[in-house]
């Protein structure tokens, strides 16, 4: 087990590595900027670690400047990644739901509000306690690991919406943003899995670390493939979704929201309420296409 997590250990720098040289290959870092930073501030973030703990032998002491050093710049670097993860999933939001903007700039602001209230409840609960608790370092941890579970959990709400609503929106399992969220998604949830469940062997070397290490190897694996292997091309033109369409009829509704609605003449007569939403959404349909920027 020992031999295998050091195998995945020094094999996770050369797989980063090539999952970023495929990304910037397709040239998607101009369409994909959250993305970007992400894979570069996860290799910043490895090669940060490897020189300190690489650096004049093994470390002796805990009160070590270079274990301070260590310490600190993990945990630092851990809630980079941790930010970046979280603007990546609103990214693959934001370019998933372009066919229908009305609604995603709802599920924007929602998104938006419950990322905020989540985190700081979540953050809050774990951070009182240890702050009242105690006064070490040793707070810094269970606040941080806290904070990428809830990021975690927006990533497997992601995953799910783009495995029930990706063929909706005009696109496939062969997108890669559909594969982008599949490797956040799958690594996510083996966090989540492993974390609740007790480990027999504490330590580097315990099934569950192996386990992620193992994930976390074969979602950049994933990666690479997608972003080397070329896009359909019905994923590269413009996505028009036709105006009978479920989701076009709740966009032209969304896009109205916060607008100021048109005089209409007292006494005239209506008919049903539900007929008069119908038409509406036809005339606004009629007068704007749904087509997506690209």
């Amino acid at each position: 087990m020992e031999h295998l997590q050091d195998i995945l250990i020094r094999l996770e720098p050369v797989l980063v590595v090539l999952a970023a040289f495929s990304f910037f290959r397709s040239k998607s870092a101009h369409r994909l900027p959250a993305v970007a930073t992400y894979l570069v501030v996860r290799l910043a973030s490895l090669a940060y670690l490897e020189v300190v703990y690489n650096l004049g032998g093994t470390m002796t002491t805990t009160s070590s400047a270079r274990y301070e050093a260590y310490f600190y710049g993990f945990w630092v670097t851990y809630v980079a990644i941790t930010v970046s993860v979280f603007f990546v999933v609103q990214e693959v939001f934001k370019r998933v739901m372009e066919p229908v903007p009305g609604l995603r700039r709802l599920g924007l602001m929602a998104f938006r509000w419950i990322s905020v209230v989540s985190i700081v409840v979540a953050v809050g609960a774990v951070a009182l306690p240890n702050a009242m608790a105690s006064h070490d370092a040793n707070k810094i941890g269970p606040v941080c690991v806290q904070m990428m579970r809830c990021v975690s959990v927006m990533e497997l709400c992601l995953l799910a919406f783009l495995a029930l609503s990706i063929h909706s929106l005009g696109r496939s399992f062969r997108s890669r943003l559909f594969g982008i969220g599949l490797g956040f998604g799958v690594q996510a949830a083996t966090e989540l899995i492993f974390s609740a469940i007790p480990s027999s062997c504490p330590g580097l070397t315990s099934y569950q670390n192996v386990s992620q290490q193992a994930v976390a190897s074969m979602v950049l694996v994933t990666w690479a493939v997608y972003f080397l292997v070329r896009e359909p091309e019905a994923e590269r033109n413009m996505i028009v979704l036709p105006p009978s369409s479920m989701l076009a009829r709740w966009n032209a509704l969304a896009k109205g929201l916060g607008q100021m609605p048109e005089p209409v003449m007292v006494g005239a007569p209506t008919g049903f309420f539900l007929q008069d939403i119908e038409g509406v959404v036809d005339r606004v349909l009629a007068k704007n296409p749904v087509v997506a920027p690209r």
